[in-house]
């Protein structure tokens, strides 16, 4: 255990490969239906990958809360993975190779040596919500939990706990399995969990504390991590060094784990195999189950404006910090780097960056952090008292902000004796701009409303930018008061064969060719005298007994000129025949 809590302060192993843990859920007695068994076990593990990797939905409430509680404490993604076994079953519980590996009403307790090289999961009614050993062996134990704190989901006559309904309970048990203790250990303020990075705190803390600073020894309780008691909504975060002190935990102590895992997590996946989860980097729209593969290295912040932006992070997994002003240490040890340590401590003396002693002499050793406005001290220590400097070799260290401004430096010669001390002032970053979010030059990142915000009005419309450099577009470009978006071309001559009752803007009118209407068909004709459709015979009588007439000739005055003459006559022959 020495060993390993050395390991912890020595910073997490490498993630490249990750640490993947075979799974086996073991229902006993619950009356749950297998169907509803798989349902819970499959959503529990997708809770515990979440919980594990720090992609939980409401790892958020970190990123809000922490600046202002805990601002010496970061939380970290784990390498550590879960699996839900599929293949190379132990013989005799009827699982054949594809199948889940869950049993229903198969076991008892919560030991099976059959199972060995699996972290088990004993889902059965006991009065507490669940247990574990501290520090599991993978020879048969496993984490035991209430059925109705099991999972996030309510099926087969389960009905889960109001409170711890979104599978926390499991996520507490297995960092017990992998080593952690309670914040408050053994209780009272002189209690040690053996994590640097967590508070002391002498008890539990239960309900959902949110947005509250809770001290019972001396600084803030770490109540959102796993390992307290809150309610499930209230915990949402591993601090980095519980992390480290669990993946250290499982390559040191469960190599039987990983080694299982080879042969129980990557058997045959099936058909249609890929990263089902659309939050990570290599998300497989067309895969439809799960292998596993889900790869999560390209979340970070993907806000330039952050103090913590990661310009290589593809995803935003919300933990972007806006309010804070990045600090930079650069130090140069001497040639005794034992002997140097060093920290930075806000107004309340909590610690927000520190480091040494260091193994290697004039060595360049950098860290960075994100700090809150306000007033800081950077003390650097020399233990041996003479500085950073012996026998002409001068160490040298400097503190600078984001912008490059140097906030602490060395004294020149570097011999500050026993202790160097430092303080400077944080100001919050001021940036002017539009701040309302309707203005079409809002920029999202402005601390401060200069005044110049322009909005759109009747047709006109925002370009859509968000960084203050976004501009009205004219909505109407003939200025008819018509928005280009409802205008409509088109003929605005009732008369024409294409008129547009609805149009907003003329355009070329069609008319129809004398004698013809606009679908092409001839009038009605005055030669047809006796309006029967025809040019015929009946008609040319008709005009011959109105010959000669010179006044109201009635429909024989084919020309419409007063009188029926010749030239009505030679109208109607040219005509005899048609149709009108």
């Amino acid at each position: 255990i020495n060993a390993l809590n050395q390991a912890s302060q020595n910073g997490a192993i490498d993630c490249a490969t990750p640490l993947i843990i075979p799974v086996a859920v073991h229902f006993q007695n619950t009356g749950i239906p297998e169907a509803c068994a798989i349902e819970m076990a499959l959503d529990q593990i997708q809770i515990l990958n979440e919980d594990f990797a720090a992609t939980n939905s409401d790892i958020s409430e970190w990123y809000v809360q922490q600046p202002a509680i805990w601002p010496t404490i970061n939380n970290a993604e784990s390498c550590i993975q879960f699996c839900l076994a599929t293949s190379n079953h132990p013989a005799g519980f009827g699982l054949a190779e594809g199948d889940y590996a869950v049993t229903v009403d198969q076991t008892t307790g919560d030991f099976n040596s059959a199972w060995s090289g699996y972290l088990n999961m004993w889902v059965r009614d006991i009065g507490p919500l669940g247990y574990s050993p501290l520090g599991g062996s993978g020879n048969g134990d496993g984490v035991t939990c209430h059925p109705q704190a099991f999972s996030s989901i309510s099926c087969g006559g389960n009905t889960l706990y109001g409170t711890f309904n979104l599978g926390r309970t499991i996520t507490h048990e297995v960092g017990h399995y992998l080593l952690l203790s309670h914040p408050w250990a053994n209780g009272g303020c002189s209690s040690n969990d053996n994590v640097a990075d967590t508070p002391v705190s002498s008890d539990p803390i239960t309900g959902c504390p949110s947005g509250q600073s809770i001290v019972n020894c001396t600084d803030p309780v770490l109540w959102p991590s796993y390992m307290d008691y809150c309610n499930d909504a209230c915990l949402f975060m591993f601090s980095a060094g519980q992390v480290t002190r669990m993946e250290n935990y499982v390559v040191a102590s469960l190599q039987n784990l990983l080694n299982n895992s080879a042969s129980s997590c990557q058997g045959p996946c099936g058909e249609d195999c890929g990263c089902t989860d659309p939050e990570a980097c290599n998300y497989d729209s067309t895969a439809s189950n799960d292998d596993g593969s889900c790869d999560y290295s390209c979340q970070g912040c993907t806000d330039s404006t952050a103090c913590n932006y990661d310009p290589d992070a593809i995803i935003d997994d919300g933990s972007c910090i806006t309010n804070a002003i990045g600090l930079d240490f650069a130090l140069l040890t001497d040639l005794y780097p034992t002997e140097t340590t060093w920290n930075i401590t806000n107004e309340s003396g909590s610690i927000v960056l520190e480091g040494g002693p260091y193994a290697d002499a004039e060595t360049n050793y950098t860290s960075a952090v994100c700090a809150v406005p306000g007033c800081y001290t950077l003390t650097v220590n020399d233990s041996y008292g003479d500085g950073m400097q012996f026998n002409g070799v001068v160490g040298n260290y400097t503190l600078t902000d984001e912008n490059g401004n140097v906030l602490a430096e060395i004294i020149e010669g570097g011999d500050f004796g026993y202790q160097a001390v430092h303080d400077f002032c944080l100001e919050e970053n001021i940036l002017e701009g539009c701040t309302n979010a309707s203005a079409c030059n809002f920029n999202e990142s402005a601390t401060t409303d200069n005044g110049t915000c322009i909005f759109a009005e009747n047709c006109d419309f925002c370009s859509g930018a968000t960084d203050g450099s976004g501009s009205i577009i004219d909505g109407d470009d003939d200025n008819d008061g018509v928005c280009d978006t409802d205008e409509i071309i088109g003929c605005q001559d009732e008369l024409a064969c294409n008129y547009n009752s609805a149009a907003t803007d003329a355009a070329t009118c069609e008319y129809a060719d004398e004698g013809y209407d606009c679908a092409g068909n001839l009038l009605s004709c005055s030669e047809d005298i006796n309006g029967n459709g025809t040019v015929e015979v009946s008609d040319v009588l008709l005009l011959l007994s109105e010959f000669g007439c010179t006044s109201d000739c009635g429909a024989a005055d084919v020309d419409g000129d007063g009188v029926v003459s010749v030239g009505d006559i030679l109208l109607l022959l040219a005509a005899f025949g048609e149709e009108c």
